[in-house]
């Protein structure tokens, strides 16, 4: 068998992808994978049979690596974005905790996800079935990827994982599974309306994603004064723009091409990591 590379991407940060590559690498015969979050183009030097890492934010460079890799599997893990705009970090344990997207962005990034969902090799997984049925989301990942072998059912995760610091920060600790989280966007409402008057009413999706059956949940926000003060602000100047659009992108697609060559994959390991050495950004 061809070493198999999962990764794992997400509509936003806080959509699940840290508890599902927690069970990935507990509960499935996976014998490599990082401690935390690893970019699709970043090299992986040692060698694996079937290697797990997550980025939720790769989904929009995601394409590429699809398209050329053949031993490349993803899962993308979809969100009620109501959920997800609401759900902060538990690092730290602060009461100001991190609001880490916007609506704008889990709009796109679920319009890359429907545009993917027919190739064989990607899988959307829902939060909420995640944490509701977690076995049937088991058996659903492993009929998709049948190279994959289940050690330990999903339920059973919390009896087992040993998360990293970093895993543990993202997920308050080792736990059951949970539907706790499903709904939580009631405690942070003035910042879904405020979202909704600037990226527009998201009740259509809500409905063909099955979340809502109507649009009688926008009552809620009625009387509801928005504030947007939590929108993370997030600038790139427009040389660093160019030097993505027309450098790093285009450089990290060469060499994320070669490295699927298996004469070649020595070489470009090599390669790679000397360039971000060099050029980390």
């Amino acid at each position: 068998m061809s070493p198999k590379h999962i990764h794992i991407v997400g509509c936003l940060p806080r959509s699940g992808t840290t508890l599902m590559t927690e069970l990935m690498i507990n509960c499935f015969e996976i014998d490599a994978y990082t401690d935390h979050e690893h970019s699709i183009f970043k090299e992986f030097p040692k060698r694996y049979d079937v290697l797990c890492t997550k980025k939720p934010n790769d989904i929009k460079r995601i394409a590429y690596p699809l398209k050329v890799n053949d031993n490349l599997f993803v899962l993308y893990m979809q969100r009620d974005p109501r959920d997800t705009l609401s759900s902060r970090s538990h690092k730290n344990n602060k009461a100001d905790k991190k609001i880490w997207g916007t609506l704008e962005e889990w709009l796109n990034h679920q319009r890359i996800a429907e545009s993917l969902s027919g190739n064989s090799r990607f899988l959307i997984v829902s939060y909420e079935d995640l944490v509701s049925k977690p076995d049937d989301v088991q058996k659903l990942i492993q009929q998709k990827f049948p190279f994959l072998k289940i050690k330990e059912k999903f339920s059973e995760y919390h009896n087992i994982a040993k998360p990293s610091d970093k895993s543990n920060a993202a997920l308050g600790g080792a736990r059951p599974i949970s539907t706790s989280s499903i709904g939580n966007w009631r405690k942070a409402m003035p910042y879904l309306k405020a979202q909704m008057e600037k990226y527009g009413d998201i009740s259509d999706k809500l409905i063909e994603l099955g979340y809502e059956e109507s649009k009688d949940w926008l009552a809620e926000l009625k009387d509801v004064k928005a504030d947007n003060s939590d929108e993370p602000v997030k600038y790139r100047s427009r040389a660093k723009q160019i030097r993505n659009k027309y450098f790093t992108q285009p450089r990290r697609r060469l060499l994320y091409r070669l490295s699927c060559s298996k004469t070649m994959r020595p070489v470009v390991v090599k390669l790679r990591h000397y360039l971000r050495k060099i050029s980390p950004n």
